[in-house]
């Protein structure tokens, strides 16, 4: 079974995989490599398109963005 999770919010449909990828991207622009990453966590805030994450590496280290992401 495949499961599919979107976000309505005022007309607007977000797609979990997409959140998912834009925030890779993201974290890959930083320098840090998806087997390096023990955690991803993702917070979305539906009123103004913003991501946010803190991921966890497999060091223990914790990597935050300050500066949201926003969805394209």
């Amino acid at each position: 079974m495949k499961t599919k999770l979107q976000v309505q919010y005022k007309n607007i449909n977000i797609d979990m995989e997409e959140m998912e990828r834009v925030v890779k991207e993201s974290v890959k622009s930083r320098g840090i490599k998806m087997n390096m990453i023990d955690t991803l966590q993702l917070y979305y805030q539906p009123e103004d398109l913003a991501l946010y994450y803190v991921v966890t590496l497999k060091s223990g280290e914790m990597i935050r963005n300050d500066v949201p992401v926003y969805m394209k």
